[in-house]
């Protein structure tokens, strides 16, 4: 089994999976159909692509640091009315979190896929960004060196290993790292969530089951500054 790794860093990123209308919820942490969307640019997929090559990965998210939830407030005018003539003023509220960072794993055996993947993260068709298009991240979403797969390493062991690399903070956290994990097949799981993508075309969404556990501070692995560059 084989573990890619992506860091997602960024000053403002939102990751909605439950609401579409006015009210545009984000998640704690990022979700399976964001990480796919942000990957499908990647790649160059358009919203009609067969995502199905994507099934054998299995996701994890350790949240380094899980920032703060915010509010905007918009206003849209002249929009048209639903079965009405004319236009009006909508209101909405799009949530987001502000300084939040976040190690990705995706664990397959499928190495080509996971190299694929890491190559198009390296060299992308289209522009990355977190969950809008103006939040786009502070660091590249793969790892120093020639590759971002750690080889014969599960997803738990991986997050586990993988360092916590600084970039404001002057020594690695002295808390728990909450780390969200798929489950596998009648695994037990703790909830259930709506955000693994079966189509982006018809936004259509199946459950998929995770569950939580913490890395204590004692295991986590000092990376020392995040290096300033990247080299693919």
């Amino acid at each position: 089994m084989n573990t890619l790794i992506m860091p997602i860093v960024g000053p403002m990123q939102s990751w909605g999976y439950r609401s579409r209308f006015d009210d545009r919820d984000t998640a704690l942490e990022p979700t399976r159909s964001g990480v796919i969307g942000v990957i499908c640019a990647a790649m160059g997929m358009p919203r009609n692509a067969d995502i199905s090559i994507f099934d054998c990965l299995r996701m994890g998210v350790r949240v380094d640091a899980p920032g703060r939830v915010m509010t905007d407030y918009q206003t849209a005018m002249n929009v048209a009315r639903a079965g009405n003539p004319g236009t009006d003023t909508v209101t909405s509220f799009r949530h987001y979190l502000a300084d939040a960072r976040f190690t990705v794993g995706l664990e397959s055996d499928n190495l080509q896929l996971l190299e694929q993947v890491d190559g198009a993260l390296r060299h992308p068709v289209w522009p990355i960004f977190l969950g809008r298009k103006a939040f786009v991240p502070t660091v590249p979403l793969y790892l120093p060196g020639a590759s971002s797969i750690m080889r014969g390493k599960t997803l738990e062991l991986a997050l586990t290993e993988f360092p916590y690399y600084r970039l404001w903070e002057t020594q690695k956290p002295d808390q728990p790292l909450r780390i969200v994990v798929e489950t596998r097949g009648d695994e037990r799981q703790e909830r259930a969530q709506g955000d693994r993508p079966v189509s982006f075309a018809s936004r259509s969404y199946a459950l998929r089951g995770v569950r939580t556990h913490w890395l204590e501070p004692d295991s986590i692995v000092d990376g020392g500054v995040w290096p300033c560059t990247c080299q693919s």
